[in-house]
């Protein structure tokens, strides 16, 4: 009886051994754990570099005498130092070779937008494929579409206050911006409607 449970003990070490000993070679063994984070999670495309250069997106604004007119380009000079009155945003609005850039073109004094363009990546370099400078105007990604925003002024509005505000919507077909959806809010109908005092008969 002892001798059979000596025995079985053997056995059982020797399994183990066998079992370790295979796992130290590598062979027909199988590494556990988690896999490298690259093969889990792709990385996001970052942004372009120019999208976060004002003086680089004046520069390509400035550039482009096809799409912008000689008032905007003469017009756009540094506010302060060399921070320049544009932003962008980037985003993928027309699946072309890289992310778009809108540029929003700005007042030093109030702020307010004079003009709005999307560049898209053609054969390495952005090329204007959009152009709004009716003014105020701000244009902005919204879920893969292109936003315009424009401010609607009416007799004496002050720059704070406009008299409503209209939206417009594009979205890329073909090799051009097509306008699907517009819509206006007057910011009138938001405040509240005075009633009536009623008189006493007294």
């Amino acid at each position: 009886m002892r001798r059979l449970a000596a025995l079985t003990a053997v056995a059982v070490a020797l399994c183990l051994l066998t079992a370790l000993a295979g796992c130290r070679t590598g062979t027909g063994a199988r590494r556990e754990g988690p896999a490298p984070l690259q093969t889990l999670k792709a990385e996001p495309s970052p942004a372009p570099s120019i999208a976060g250069d004002p003086a680089a997106l004046a520069k390509l604004v400035k550039k482009d005498t096809q799409n912008v007119s000689q008032e905007v380009r003469e017009d756009l000079a540094p506010c302060a130092g060399d921070e320049y009155p544009v932003d962008t945003s980037s985003g993928d609005l027309t699946s072309g070779e890289g992310p778009d850039l809108i540029v929003n073109v700005a007042t030093c004094g109030d702020g307010m937008g004079i003009a709005s363009y999307v560049y898209r990546m053609i054969d390495g370099q952005y090329r204007n494929v959009f152009a709004d400078e009716q003014p105020p105007v701000y244009g902005s990604a919204d879920n893969g579409k292109l936003e315009i925003i424009r401010q609607v002024y009416k007799g004496d509005d002050q720059v704070c206050c406009p008299t409503g505000q209209e939206a417009l919507t594009y979205v890329w077909k073909d090799t051009r911006f097509v306008q699907v959806e517009r819509t206006y809010t007057d910011y009138g109908d938001a405040l509240p409607t005075p009633k009536p005092e009623k008189k006493s008969n007294g």
